[in-house]
Parts: structure tokens; sequence; C-alpha cells
């Protein structure tokens, strides 16, 4: 397939987005902001004054409208941090939006089924019937989710259509929350999208063959979903300011230290190791350092900034090799500065 462009956001993928990010106090807090940039190697203060006061701005427009009818569903979905859960009702919630617009009617427990299957496990087979039960238990067991992730999602296999009714519910109790909040930050955002894409990520490898949609509640992360031949991208409105702002810096000893700084944190070194011995894809890298697939990508987002690592896609996933040569150039930049 080309690569197909959407220049409008994802309701849905927004509105759960908003819904759970709501009730994550720790979200966009001075501290997060601090950290994030001190990762990407960027100023925090012109990151707050670019990325965060919009984003603010949209998360508080959407509570102040924000509906909680069923405190017990609500708190299902949205109450605990759990980032893998979300992304997995955001990505496949996002594929059916036919599932909030038509109805329940004549949708199966088999279709919903399916829907997460392709999802969660990528381009594993699974049988042509409905996967029964102790099949996807299986298969949840190798994605490297956490335990709490696993129970959540088994929950859901056991009564699919029940828990993405209710989850509909939600969301459409909050269609207006998300209306007005859009109406809030219209101005930043039309800019935004008239100008998406542009920078030359959306020309990389990660997003090529891929539906691309902008995203604003992840403003400045890119993210891709593999669902059978169809890979789709969620890229954040302001990736290319982020990625601009790590551009000013032109010295050799600023272009040195954001890498200085991944490679310093025992994760993403582990994730370096590992990549010398082969590509891997996501969830492989999860299961063998016994790391949540939320952290993986959030590890790859900083290592991928840096360019310490580049992505291939093949066989229906998306895999990380390491950047040898920038490995090379940056002990070379050490050399010289150091032992020159």
């Amino acid at each position: 397939m080309k690569t197909e462009l959407s220049k409008e956001l994802n309701k849905y993928f927004e509105i759960i987005g908003l819904l759970y990010n709501s009730n994550q106090p720790k979200f966009i807090t001075n501290e997060v902001v601090e950290k994030t940039a001190t990762e990407f190697g960027i100023n925090a203060d012109e990151l707050n004054k670019k990325v965060v006061v919009v984003l603010k701005k949209y998360i508080a427009a959407f509570q102040k409208e924000m509906i909680k009818n069923n405190t017990d569903d609500f708190d299902f979905f949205f109450s605990e941090e759990d980032d893998d859960f979300i992304l997995s009702i955001q990505y496949v919630c996002s594929n059916h939006q036919e599932w909030f617009e038509q109805g329940f009617e004549n949708l199966t427990e088999r279709e919903i089924l399916l829907a997460f299957a392709e999802v969660l496990f990528e381009e594993t087979i699974i049988s042509a019937d409905t996967p029964s039960f102790n099949e996807l238990i299986a298969l949840l067991s190798e994605t490297g989710f956490s335990a709490n992730t696993c129970w959540k999602l088994m929950l859901i296999f056991q009564s699919p259509k029940e828990k993405i009714e209710k989850l509909s519910k939600i969301i459409n109790s909050n269609i207006a929350a998300y209306e007005k909040a859009i109406i809030t930050i219209q101005k930043p955002l039309n800019k935004l999208l008239e100008k998406f894409p542009h920078g030359e990520f959306i020309g990389g490898p990660l997003h090529q063959n891929s539906h691309i949609t902008p995203t604003l509640i992840y403003p400045a992360v890119e993210l891709v979903n593999i669902n059978g031949t169809l890979s789709n991208s969620y890229i954040g409105l302001f990736t290319d300011d982020v990625y601009k702002m790590q551009q000013k810096s032109k010295t050799a000893q600023k272009n040195i230290l954001p890498m200085l700084k991944a490679i310093s944190d025992n994760s993403k070194f582990d994730i370096l190791l590992s990549l010398i011995k082969a590509p891997k894809y996501n969830l492989e890298l999860a299961e063998e350092l016994n790391l949540s697939a939320a952290t993986i990508s959030h590890h790859m987002n900083v290592l991928l900034t840096c360019h310490l690592v580049s992505v291939e896609k093949r066989d229906g996933r998306v895999y990380y090799t390491l950047s040898k040569n920038t490995i090379e150039n940056l002990l070379l930049d050490l050399h010289n500065k150091f032992l020159g």
C-alpha cells in the first residue's frame, strides 16, 4: 500500500487519550517536563512555551467538561497508570470507529476479539475461527505486558462486547467535552494541521506504507501499530518542532551530551547491547529485557531522536537496528575532544 495521510485528528484516539491523561496527575508536571527536556537534550523553557502550554490548555478544557457516569466502568479503563493498556485500547478503537457510530446490534464478540488479536499479536497466526480464551491468554503471556495489563485485557476477552459497549458509553458521553476542548485550542491546532506533515521524519522508513494520523494528546512522539498488512502511524503535531529544538544545538559538545545521557540510562544501554546481536522488534526486546512494551517504545523514541538506532520494516514488523555509524562518530568526537 502507499503512504496515506490524514489531515485531521482521530476523534476516538484523542478522546481515549484525554480521558486517560486527565486522570494521571503526573502527566505534564514541571518535573516531567524537565525530565523530558533532559532526555531529548533540549531547553525545558522552550519546550514549555512551544508545546506544553497548548497541551495543558487542551487537557484543562476537556477536564472542565469531562463526564464520569459510572465510576466503576470509568476506573477500569482510566484510573490506573497503564500506558500499554490504554494504547492497545486506542489502537483498536481508532481502527474501528464504526463501533461507536453505528451501534453494537450487529457486532459480534468474535469481531471484537479478532480486532484485539490483530493489534496485540501483530503477525502471529491465529485460527480462522474465533480465538479461544486459552489461545488468547497464551498469546498475551508473550507480549511482555505487565501482569496488570494482561489482567485487564483478559477481562475484556472474557466479555468483549459488554466491555466495549461500556467504553462506548464513556466515549460518547465525552464527545461534547472533546469538541469544546478543540474549540479552545482551535487557532494553534489549525496552524499545526495546516503544515502537517513536515520534516524529514515523515519520509523515514518508520512511516513508509503507513496510514499517518496527527495526534495532539501525544504531541511529540511517533507511534506505529501494525495491524495485519496495514500500518498505522500516529505522529505528534509538535514532533518536528522538538527535532528543530535539538538541531539548534550546533556545537559538538551539545550534540554529544544527549547521546551520553541516553547511553547512561541502564535500560537504554541494555537495548543497545541487545541490538548488537541482531535487529529486534518491540515485543522481542520487551520480553528479553523484562520491560513493558510501552517502556521500550519510550526508550526507542529517545534513541531514535539521538540517531543511536534506526528502523526497518519487514515481515509485518518494525525492527530496530543499532546505528553503528553514530556510535563510531560519537567515539571519534570524544577522542578528539579529550585525547586529540
